[in-house]
């Protein structure tokens, strides 16, 4: 049980839902105490209440403390389940900062999810519906979330009623990134929109808008849309792209609201990003922490503007996940951040779940030819795989170096198979095949001609060596045209006449039976540490 001061940093709803969301895909129990104590309402509110039953009902965790005006909550997850939910808030509480909770654990369940929420699209002191769509999904998209969001209703203040619809893929494999440069020229865009017979509101905050950029020497284009909503509102929506940057900035308006202000902050908020060099908006930067301490690697990221939310999401990760972070910049400020990802990988539903379990995924860096490294992930194979892993080894088998298999027998063997994955493409792909309690076989390694040389090979055969390690398996051979790969690898040449199970489980099948010029090698294997 981890416990948590959940009246830290910025002491608001953001720890509770950093904290359940990271309980939730680690397996770890945690007990949260002081909920936002510092509030003007301080405990559970109906968005938060809302965020901790959804999340208990798509881990099934058990709950203690769970009502509005709980300061102190115990949560005690279990297997995460994909599916279909529906999670009304029931006020106008916001719909972005619920999804910001269910999110990731969806994303790493074992198949898609789809939400239908209930609440407010646009509302204060919370991300808007527009910028989720816009900005965030696309760097999680980056990193390996993909995630669709529609709006089929706005709701705003005082009684929400807006409803969102949410597509998450799963099976997610998180990668670290680097959002730390900017590429390209600047381009402005947005949206002015409004319900409830306010359009002129929303035609007035599109013109000071304009104006305002323009005055700094910005062109845009500004659309006006007319909203479905159940109370009157106005928000004005910019985004500014800077290629490898992208920034997005919300003002919400209302009758008898001051269009110049809203227009104005609006405004500025995103001229100071544009005019700084970082590569993430002050809204951003926080949002990223949680999935790239998840993801197996080193990320960096720089912001316009250091913020309290940023630094409270390092100190939550640092405390539950132990991974090293550093936040680089004062509050208020231009800053970057250093984050060492752990890795994870999602037990699946009837699974036992062990607190900080490594993921089966990790995270390799390839050599360039240019001298700098490119990323891969190398993992065990999934189902998708199948047709990608069987190509791969045609191409191989049709030069002789390797025995053909058809699509079934790869799907017979599939629980065999690790692969190297980059871009979201397979390049590489090896198997474990066991021949007794104390023998296995490293067989059908093979990597793409682009990506050879570079190290994903080894780190395929790693891959495997370590699971023969976990299953106990003492010995494990190879056959090769490439002696020398795996004589780096620790295996030394022996007489294949020494593998009797391999020449009659294989062997026969083979074109070269007779005239086999392969070398065969083997490797002892130390088993892991027994845990204390």
């Amino acid at each position: 049980m981890i416990r948590i001061d959940a009246d830290q940093g910025e002491g608001g709803g953001q720890v509770l839902r950093a904290a359940l969301t990271l309980s939730a895909v680690r397996g770890v129990p945690v007990e949260l105490r002081g909920i936002r104590a510092r509030r003007k309402t301080p405990g559970l509110q109906p968005q938060h209440l809302t965020a901790v039953t959804a999340l208990a009902r798509i881990c099934g965790a058990e709950t203690t403390g769970a009502v509005l005006g709980s300061q102190d909550l115990r949560f005690v997850p279990g297997p995460i389940r994909p599916g279909t939910f529906h999670f009304d808030i029931g006020t106008a509480g916001s719909i972005p900062l619920l999804l910001q909770a269910v999110l990731l654990p969806l994303a790493l369940a074992s198949g898609p999810s789809r939400l239908t929420l209930t609440g407010g699209t646009h509302v204060p002191w919370s991300p808007t519906a527009d910028y989720v769509r816009d900005i965030l999904f696309p760097r999680l998209a980056q990193i390996g979330i993909h995630a669709r969001l529609e709006v089929g209703r706005w709701g705003f203040y005082p009684r929400g009623g807006g409803r969102v619809e949410v597509e998450v893929g799963g099976s997610a494999v998180l990668s670290p990134v680097a959002l730390v440069r900017r590429s390209g020229e600047v381009a402005i865009g947005g949206v002015s929109a409004a319900g409830g017979m306010l359009r002129e509101v929303a035609e007035r905050l599109r013109q000071r808008a304009l104006q305002r950029l323009a005055d700094a020497g910005y062109h845009s284009l500004i659309d006006v849309r007319e909203i479905v909503a159940l109370d009157q509102g106005s928000f004005l929506f910019l985004a500014a792209d800077c290629g490898n940057g992208r920034g997005g900035f919300s003002g919400l308006g209302g009758r008898g609201e001051d269009v110049a202000r809203v227009a104005d902050a609006t405004v500025e908020g995103l001229l100071e990003f544009v005019r700084s060099d970082a590569a993430c908006d002050p809204y951003l930067a926080d949002q990223l922490v949680v999935p790239l301490a998840l993801a197996a690697g080193t990320s960096r990221l720089t912001t316009s503007r250091v913020t309290p939310h940023l630094v409270t999401a390092i100190a939550l990760v640092q405390q539950i996940l132990g991974c090293p972070a550093q936040v680089r910049g004062n509050i208020g400020s231009p800053g970057s951040v250093t984050l060492e990802g752990v890795g994870v990988r999602m037990p699946q539903a009837g699974e036992k779940r062990r607190g900080g379990e490594p993921d089966q995924a990790t995270r390799t860096d390839l050599a360039g030819k240019d001298g700098e490294a490119s990323p891969a992930i190398v993992r065990k194979a999934r189902a998708a795989d199948g047709p990608a892993i069987q190509r791969l080894l045609a191409h191989f088998a049709s030069r002789g170096e390797l025995l053909h298999r058809t699509l079934n027998e790869v799907y017979q063997h599939l629980r065999d198979f690790v692969v190297g994955e980059t871009e979201g493409r397979i390049v590489g792909v090896c198997a474990l095949w066991l021949y007794w309690e104390d023998l296995a076989e490293v067989r059908s390694l093979a990597v793409e001609e682009g990506y050879a040389g570079r190290g994903l090979g080894k780190a395929l055969v790693r891959a495997c060596l370590a699971e023969a390690a976990e299953l106990g398996i003492r010995r494990v051979f190879a056959l090769t045209y490439r002696p020398g790969f795996f004589e780096r690898l620790g295996f030394r040449i022996l007489d294949k006449r020494e593998l009797p199970q391999k020449i009659w489980k294989d062997c026969l099948r083979c074109a070269k039976f007779t005239c086999c010029d392969e070398v065969a090698l083997i490797r002892d294997i130390e088993r892991p540490p027994r845990p204390a």
